[in-house]
C-alpha cells in the first residue's frame, strides 16, 4: 500500500538539469551536455513553471515548441516525460525518458523517473533495477531513498535499512531518508526509534507537516501527550482534512484529561475517516481510469471539500486536460481560486468560461462581482450589463448596476 507522503515524493521526485555540465560515467566516459540556445532554455524554463503551476497544456506546448528548435536535446523528452507523469500517463512518461537516455546515455534524472514509475506501477522490482542505473551514471541520494522504498514494499526490511543508510551517506541533511528510517522503524515497532528518525527529518525540514504530524504521533504512542499537543494543534490548523492528526489529537487530549475536547476531536476524525475512504476510492478509479476526464473531476471536486486545495486543483487541471471544453469543471477551477484567495487567477478562470459561452449569465455574473473587487468598474459594469443581455430579469445584476450609478 503506497503511503500518500511516497506517491507525492515519486511526483517530485525528478532532476532536472538545463546548460552545459559534464559528468563521469562509470567507465570513465564523460557526459556532456550539448550547448542550449537562451530562448530555448528560456522555453524550457517555463515549461516547468507552467508544470508547477498544473498548466499541463501550457507546459506540453512550450516544450513541443523547445523540440522544434532543438530537436536532439535531451532535456525536452525529460521534460516532456515529468508532464506525462503527472497526468498519470506513465508509459508515455517512460517512453520519454528513454528518449531522453538516446539521446544522452547518462542524463541526470532519467533513470531514477524511470523507477519512480515502475514504483508507482507496483514493478518494485525492476524499480530498485532503475534505481541502480541512475547510481551508476549519477550518484546521487534520492535514487537510494527509492531503492529503500522499495525494499519496503517488498517486505525487504534489512535492505531498505540499508539503503537509507546509504543515502544518508551521501547526503546526512536528506531529510527525506531519515523520515523513510523513521516509518520503517514505526512498522517494525521500534517507536523510539522512529521518533528519533523523525526529529531528525524535521531538524533538516523545519516546515514539513508530514514530519510534524509524525513526530507528534509517535510522541503520543509513547506516553508523552502533553509534548505532542502544540505539534498536533498546528497541523490540524494547517490540515483540517487529515484524519491521523485529529485521531492523535484526540488521543493526546483524552490523556491530558480533556475529556470533552478529546471526544469533538474524536468526532472529527471519524469524520474525517469516512471522507478520506472516499478520496482514496476516487484516487484509484483516476489512476486506473486516467484518461477519463470525469474521474479526475470527481477526485477533485472531494479534494476541495475537504479543503486540500492544491491537490484539488491538480485533479480539475488533469480533467481539463483530457477535455479542455469542459465548463462545470472550469467554473470549479474559477471558485478553487476564489477559496485559495487568488482574485487575479479566479478571473482568467472566468474570463475563460465567457470567451467559450458568451451566454452564460452565471459566469459573467461572477466576473463583474471580481471585476468590482478589484476595482475594474468598467469590466464589472460591462459584465453585468451582460448578464441583463442573456437574463433580463436577473435582479442581482441589475441591483449591482444600481450600486454603480451615482445617486443625484
Amino acid at each position: 500500500m503506497l503511503r500518500p507522503s511516497v506517491i507525492l515524493s515519486l511526483l517530485l521526485g525528478g532532476l532536472l538539469l538545463f546548460g552545459a555540465c559534464t559528468r563521469t560515467g562509470p567507465q570513465g566516459e564523460t557526459d556532456t551536455a550539448p550547448p542550449m540556445d537562451p530562448t530555448t532554455e528560456r522555453m524550457l524554463y517555463q515549461s516547468t513553471q507552467a508544470l508547477q503551476s498544473h498548466a499541463f497544456v501550457q507546459a506540453l506546448a512550450l516544450v513541443d515548441s523547445a523540440e522544434a528548435r532543438a530537436p536532439g536535446l535531451a532535456d525536452v523528452p525529460f521534460l516532456r516525460g515529468r508532464i506525462y507523469a503527472e497526468l498519470v500517463r506513465l508509459k508515455e512518461a517512460e517512453a520519454e525518458y528513454r528518449k531522453a537516455l538516446a539521446l544522452r546515455p547518462n542524463y541526470p534524472g532519467a533513470w531514477n523517473n524511470l523507477g519512480n514509475t515502475a514504483f508507482r506501477d507496483q514493478r518494485y522490482s525492476e524499480a530498485i533495477q532503475l534505481y541502480h542505473r541512475e547510481l551508476a551514471a549519477n550518484p546521487d541520494p534520492r535514487p537510494w531513498r527509492g531503492i529503500a522504498r522499495a525494499y519496503v514494499e517488498l517486505g525487504k526490511t534489512d535492505s531498505a535499512r540499508f539503503a537509507f543508510e546509504r543515502a544518508l551517506a551521501l547526503d546526512e541533511t536528506f531529510a527525506e531518508a531519515h523520515f523513510g528510517q523513521a516509518l520503517l522503524l514505526d512498522d517494525l515497532g521500534d517507536a523510539e526509534g522512529a521518533l528519533k528518525a523523525a526529529r531528525e527529518a524535521l531538524t533538516y525540514d523545519p516546515d514539513n507537516l508530514e514530519y510534524q504530524y509524525h513526530v507528534g504521533a509517535y510522541l503520543v504512542k509513547l506516553g508523552r501527550p502533553g509534548e505532542a499537543l502544540a505539534l498536533l494543534e498546528s497541523v490540524a490548523e494547517a490540515w483540517p482534512w487529515h484524519q491521523g492528526t485529529h485521531y492523535n489529537l484526540a488521543q493526546a487530549l483524552m490523556r491530558l484529561g480533556r475529556t470533552d475536547e478529546a471526544e469533538a476531536m474524536q468526532t472529527r476524525a471519524e469524520q474525517l475517516r469516512d471522507l478520506q475512504a472516499q478520496i482514496s476510492h476516487l484516487e484509484n478509479t483516476a489512476r486506473v481510469q486516467h484518461r477519463d476526464p470525469f474521474a479526475h473531476a470527481a477526485l477533485g471536486s472531494m479534494l476541495r471539500r475537504v479543503g486540500r486545495y492544491n491537490d484539488a486543483m491538480h485533479a480539475y487541471m488533469v480533467s481539463l486536460y483530457l477535455d479542455p471544453s469542459n465548463l462545470e469543471v472550469y467554473n470549479n477551477v474559477a471558485v478553487l481560486h476564489l477559496l485559495r484567495q487568488d482574485t487575479t487567477a479566479a478571473i482568467r478562470a472566468f474570463e475563460q468560461i465567457v470567451q467559450v459561452d458568451a451566454t452564460n449569465p452565471h459566469a459573467w455574473l461572477n466576473l463583474g462581482s471580481l471585476y468590482a473587487l478589484s476595482d475594474q468598474l468598467d469590466g464589472a459594469k460591462y459584465a453585468w450589463e451582460k448578464v441583463l443581455e442573456y437574463d433580463p430579469g436577473n435582479e442581482v445584476a441589475s441591483r449591482y448596476l444600481a450600486s454603480l450609478t451615482p445617486v443625484p
